[in-house]
């Protein structure tokens, strides 16, 4: 009897498909700790509706991917349908597992994480990706993920995720035995990645905002893979760049609207001084089995028994004041302005902490140069109403190039924050003088 597929239903996506041993991974105890931990942090106190979790999220990802591996990979030449069936499986699951390690609330949790050589390997402060790492290579999920798709596909996952093959030989397929780890890759973490393509439309909708809408569509129709140096990485055709450049102006209107949104970023510094003060009870533990605890609730019950002044603020909600707000395309700008606040804040000892957060049009592109860790989004020429003496048809270039997007949000936008346990009004009707 054929066994059917499992949907799940989505108020994103709809129905999402997931067969009988996805769904082993997907109750697994590890993917079910996402529901725990809510998928914008301290961000629905602003935004009321954005209660969704990391689980849903997730699972829209996973989706997303097997719509994209569809579009990308239509016309390629595998070598037989079980390596076609390895690729799909190490996409569908790396979207899925890519934020399988994430800790709770707010990034901020990672100043709690102890040492990086406790959790996998090298020096400093362990981040959430070392904990993914961890939880893929050596928890009980390791050997559920080795005996249903195989001894190498842990270790796949954690390549596809970082970006970097630890896993040789298995992404060399079709005839030509070229990798396609680049694009794959690329697909859950780049420019036009799955995360983003689903947290974008998911956050949009819980807040009651349109930033974060795009053609998806339009978008997965003119996927192509473009080979460079016996890789294969991945690309658009031309005629989507527009649908490309609308993309990253609603991620990063989305960025500077409503993930850095003032009340949000506040419960974020205020929880990131409590864990620079706070006792050794709300460091996060090492042990991997522990950290399945690491939830939401595992960091609500330790801030609502804490003392802490910090603490005391996130849970009864009473917020240090915003008493001035800066945007800037120029550093030298806010700085002078914010410098003049906060030393008059210090002279009169009144309680203080000052932020900085920076939206960026792309985080693959810094100033229109490429990141070394990042692998290029290329735009492929085969229109012949794109095509020009200076762009033959064909002709393959980097995102950066050939789009002009670059060249007009080259610059960070600054957002710069003063918070203060102080009323905002008088101070700023002082500063009008």
């Amino acid at each position: 009897m054929r066994r059917l597929p499992i949907e799940i239903r989505c108020p994103i996506h709809g129905a999402i498909r997931a067969d009988r041993d996805e769904i082993r991974i997907i109750d697994s105890p590890y993917f079910q700790r996402l529901r725990g931990i809510k998928q914008m942090g301290f961000a629905e106190l602003a935004f009321p509706g954005a209660t969704h979790n990391r689980y849903s999220h997730s699972l829209g990802a996973f989706h997303m991917a097997g719509l994209a591996f569809r579009n990308l990979f239509e016309d390629f030449e595998w070598n037989s349908p079980e390596e076609m069936k390895r690729i799909w499986s190490v996409l569908r699951l790396s979207a899925l597992l890519h934020d399988v390690g994430h800790g709770p609330l707010s990034h901020a949790i990672e100043q709690a994480m102890p040492s990086k050589a406790l959790i996998t390997e090298g020096s400093g402060k362990a981040s959430h990706e070392d904990y993914s790492r961890a939880i893929l290579l050596r928890s009980s999920l390791t050997p559920l993920i080795e005996g249903i798709f195989g001894k190498e596909m842990p270790l796949a996952i954690a390549s596809v995720v970082q970006g970097q093959d630890l896993c040789p030989g298995f992404f060399s397929v079709g005839r030509s035995q070229q990798s396609v780890l680049p694009a794959v890759s690329s697909l859950i973490s780049g420019e036009i990645d799955v995360d983003r393509m689903d947290y974008m439309k998911r956050d949009s909708l819980h807040c009651g905002t349109t930033y974060g809408n795009y053609d998806q569509d339009w978008i997965f129709s003119n996927l192509l893979l473009h080979e460079n140096q016996d890789q294969l990485h991945l690309a658009i055709d031309s005629r989507a760049l527009y649908a490309i450049e609308d993309f990253l102006l609603s991620r990063y209107h989305m960025y500077l609207m409503v993930y850095l949104h003032h009340k949000a970023v506040v419960y974020d510094e205020m929880l990131y001084q409590f864990l620079q003060t706070d006792e050794e009870q709300t460091k996060v533990p090492h042990d991997i089995k522990a950290y399945l605890e690491v939830d939401d609730y595992w960091l609500q019950t330790r801030l609502r028994a804490s003392k802490n002044p910090w603490a005391r603020r996130i849970v009864e909600q009473k917020p240090y004041r915003l008493l001035l707000e800066l945007h800037s395309d120029e550093a030298e700008e806010s700085i002078r302005y914010a410098d003049d606040l906060e030393d008059r804040l210090k002279k009169e000892n009144i309680p203080y902490f000052r932020s900085s957060s920076t939206g960026l049009l792309s985080r693959t592109f810094e100033t229109g140069k490429p990141l070394t860790k990042s692998f290029p989004l290329y735009i492929v020429y085969r229109d012949p109403r794109f095509v020009s003496a200076s762009r033959p048809q064909n002709r393959a270039e980097a995102l950066s190039e050939a789009s002009d997007l670059f060249q007009g949000y080259h610059k960070k936008r600054i957002i710069d924050r003063i918070y203060a346990d102080a009323e905002p009004h008088n101070w700023r009707a002082e500063n009008k003088n």
